[in-house]
């Protein structure tokens, strides 16, 4: 578990303890030190389990024998009752929290039921007759096995969360693998086909006609050196993007990250040239979101003033990670940017993080591409 999982185990098992020692405390104001003593010794054994069983939680890992643990928490929770008496009344809601914890749905709803149920009878025969008391007390292990649970399956989705986050990341870049690879076999499949069939065609002609042969070689190398320069663009990534539909898919990409996302367009129409840098920049962020932060909420924002086009990306929850090597995604953005005589700065601000981006308006090219960030479908 990387240090976020660990402080929020932590936490559960603090606020957890705190609940538990609330026992062994009421028997210290009561005067009674021994039962204070008893009572922290089996609270403590119990403790040591649970916390075992929360670390497994949230890690995600099995339960090991959980019919047998809660078996267990029933047993010293309702067989030390008639020793420890009105006092110990309260702690049978650690039998329900070992149960949602530890067992399936059913099963643990099961637990909690009975021992909401069991805790009416229990509390009129060793504290209190009146059957509000009783209620109270009922109402009060349930609640408190329930809060338990949710603290615990809080802490679970967080891990889950991370783990579904670097599972996205991952995905996008297997499926940029794949277009890079799908392109190449598109392009060398067609290019191959054409030089194989014209150098055929003149060592065919070689005997006949030798100048034709000649320039169907020549055709064949020049074939070949635009297949290297149409390679050279793939792999450098020197391809039109749709700023549209960058910006839809980013959207949609963080916010399944779980993340809100707000967008804001301040312009309609924008020029190809511009819109392929921005839609570059759009896609790396979105991807550095989901990679490198923990963000729950995002901001797009696209317009233009002064005779520039400025893009803001903004979000918060930025994961602090010493030992990661800084990428060179930010450094090709700001060569791109800069090719078109645009800036892009970076900057990290507690747990926010900003990409701005201005470009300058290019008056002189037709307006292409829209902005509409409905494109991508």
């Amino acid at each position: 578990m990387d240090g976020q999982i660990r402080w929020l185990s932590r936490g559960v098992i603090a606020v957890t303890s705190a609940l538990w020692a609330l026992t062994p405390l009421a028997f210290l104001v009561t005067g009674d030190v021994l039962s204070a003593a008893v009572s922290a010794t089996l609270l403590g054994g119990l403790l040591v389990v649970y916390t075992r069983a929360v670390a497994d939680r949230v890690k995600g890992a099995p339960a090991v024998r959980p019919l047998r643990t809660v078996a267990c928490f029933a047993l010293i929770v309702y067989g030390a009752l008639p020793f420890l008496g009105p006092v110990w009344i309260y702690t049978p809601f650690t039998v329900a929290a070992a149960g949602l914890l530890l067992l399936r749905f059913r099963l643990a709803v099961t637990v909690l039921v009975a021992v909401t149920v069991l805790e009416f009878p229990l509390t009129r025969l060793l504290q209190d007759p009146s059957p509000v008391a009783a209620l109270q007390n009922s109402a009060g292990v349930s609640a408190a096995a329930v809060v338990l649970f949710g603290l615990v399956r809080y802490a679970a989705s967080v891990r889950e969360l991370r783990e579904l986050r670097a599972a996205l990341a991952d995905n996008a870049v297997d499926q940029d693998r794949a277009r890079l690879a799908g392109e190449l076999h598109d392009l060398l499949g067609q290019t191959l086909t054409s030089i194989t069939l014209k150098t055929e065609l003149a060592a065919a002609l070689m005997p006949l006609d030798r100048q034709r042969a000649v320039g169907e070689v020549s055709s064949a190398i020049a074939i070949a050196a635009e297949a290297r320069e149409q390679i050279g663009d793939v792999v450098a990534a020197r391809r039109l993007l749709d700023v549209g539909a960058e910006l839809s898919a980013a959207i949609a990409l963080v916010e399944l990250a779980g993340a809100d996302c707000d967008l804001h367009l301040g312009i309609s129409e924008i020029d190809e040239r511009t819109g392929d840098a921005l839609g570059w920049v759009v896609r790396e962020m979105a991807t550095n979101i989901v990679r490198h932060s923990d963000a729950r909420h995002c901001r797009i924002s696209l317009d233009s003033a002064d005779g520039r086009i400025r893009l803001l990306i903004r979000n918060d929850g930025v994961r602090h990670e010493p030992g990661r090597r800084r990428g060179s995604g930010l450094d090709g953005l700001r060569r791109r940017v800069a090719a078109l005589g645009g800036a892009l700065t970076a900057d990290a601000t507690g747990d926010d993080f900003e990409v701005r981006v201005w470009l300058p308006v290019a008056d002189d090219q037709e307006k292409v591409v829209s902005v509409d960030s409905s494109t991508a479908g």
